[in-house]
């Protein structure tokens, strides 16, 4: 600092010292110029030196007026403009109050209304995460639930793979986190807004991506057209579209070959080649002309899984859905459907628990839990399929639960449910029995009307 600050003295004195021997006269130009006046009746090439002398001096006069205010300015350097870095895929901060970073925003249309509790996941008897409008929430031991993420975003899925690896799917980005959700990290997009996502690992998903009027269906954002198949190999950050059967609305994977998805046309299809190819291996009930009909599948292992159909349609507080299962992958069983409109045309098959499409939880591939939504009764009926879809036992009902969201079950036995309270209040409730008692967990605010 001592040598800096020196050398800086002796250029400033150096600069002083110039000026005062190379300071031109105040008036130079004028002497000059009648200087030249008293030459005119010479040959002008005889004043050519005059000419050049006091171009000459004038500049470099300038130079060293110049070259001044340079040495002044030594020691004292102008603040370099600051720099815009643009991050494409911002982490949110921790803190449960902060929204994630802007991206670029993909082709789609988002839900137009989310609710505070959307999607629910459970990873074993005690650790879990529920999303919805605005928030993630977690809970550490099966009975309390914290608010572990805000933001201004609405979230509408959740995806976990382990304790600590997992995805959120929001309105307009998706998130990812591998720290339990202490920290989320914004994630990349397909070409057009990612609906729903399944991994099987850290880098290895699947999901749907883009179409037309998504609708939230018990904890999957489900286009009712024009959607497309994506798959990541980096765990989210970048996506690449599949060819695939056309306007697909659900897909799961169980592994890295073997995956199952489901369409707006009614027909299911599976997959042994992660994606590349699929073949259908099952027509559902067919759609009555001009509706439009949604279906989520639910893998439960290589050969397994179960999908709930709603072809649309519907009359005198009933809603068609009809629930078909497989246990090998081969042959498919007709498991319930809603008895007072499409049961009737399906003889022989069990009512399913409510006269609406309901929430419903995978097991495994011969188990299952299904809530039945029946707006009128003000409580949602417990149905347990067993058997791979053979045997049912209704439970319980959750009372003053007009509708339920989504539905988390790590056993035929423990279940959590996201519902509506008969005061409009969203709730996690929570069975222990296979859904003949149910307790309330958390309790929210009651949105505003509107």
């Amino acid at each position: 600092m001592a040598n800096h600050t020196d050398g800086e003295s002796r250029l400033r004195r150096f600069a002083q010292a110039f000026r005062r021997e190379a300071k031109p006269r105040p008036d130079l130009a004028t002497s000059l110029m009648a200087g030249l006046g008293e030459r005119r009746r010479q040959s002008r090439f005889a004043m050519l030196p005059a000419v050049a002398m006091a171009a000459f001096v004038l500049v470099a006069g300038l130079g060293l007026a110049f070259g001044a205010m340079e040495l002044r300015s030594l020691g004292h350097p102008s603040p370099t403009p600051p720099v815009s870095l643009i991050t494409p895929t911002p982490s949110p901060s921790p803190s449960a109050t902060t929204s994630p970073g802007p991206s670029p925003t993909p082709a789609g249309v988002a839900p137009t209304s989310v609710p505070a509790l959307a999607s629910i996941q459970m990873v074993g008897p005690r650790l879990g995460w529920a999303v919805g409008s605005h928030a993630i929430f977690t809970t550490t031991d099966g009975i309390h639930w914290t608010k572990q993420f805000a933001s201004t975003e609405d979230f509408v899925g959740v995806d976990f793979i382990s304790s600590t690896t997992g995805w959120v799917v929001g309105s307009h980005s998706l998130l990812g986190t591998t720290d339990g959700g202490r920290t989320w990290r914004q994630l990349g997009e397909a070409a057009e807004l990612i609906r729903s996502v399944h991994f099987v690992n850290a880098t290895q998903g699947w999901g749907i991506a883009g179409g037309n009027a998504p609708l939230i269906m018990h904890g999957v954002l489900i286009p009712i057209s024009g959607g497309t198949v994506v798959a990541s190999n980096d765990g989210g950050r970048s996506w690449t579209k599949l060819n695939g059967p056309r306007d697909p609305q659900s897909v799961c994977f169980s592994d890295a070959s073997h995956g199952w998805l489901a369409g707006a046309s009614g027909i299911v299809y599976r997959s042994q080649n992660g994606g590349q190819t699929w073949t259908q291996v099952l027509q559902m009930a067919r759609s009555e002309p001009g509706l439009h009909g949604w279906a989520r599948v639910e893998c439960a292992g290589p050969s397994g899984s179960w999908v709930q159909w709603a072809p649309g349609g519907g009359a005198g507080g009933h809603s068609p859905y009809v629930v078909y299962a497989t246990v090998n992958g081969q042959s498919w069983r007709t498991v319930m459907a809603e008895p007072g409109t499409i049961g009737n045309s399906l003889p022989g098959v069990p009512a399913g628990p409510g006269s609406y499409p309901g929430s419903f939880s995978v097991v495994d591939a011969g188990d299952a839990v299904f809530v039945g939504d029946t707006p009128p009764a003000n409580a949602a009926s417990s149905m347990i399929a067993t058997n791979g879809g053979a045997t049912l036992k209704s439970t319980g009902s959750i009372e003053g639960a007009w509708q339920t969201f989504d539905a988390a079950f790590v056993s035929t036995s423990s279940g959590w449910v996201l519902a509506v309270s008969i005061n409009g209040e969203p709730v996690i409730v929570h069975t222990a029995d296979g859904g003949y008692h149910w307790s309330q967990q958390l309790i929210l605010p009651r949105p505003p009307a509107g």
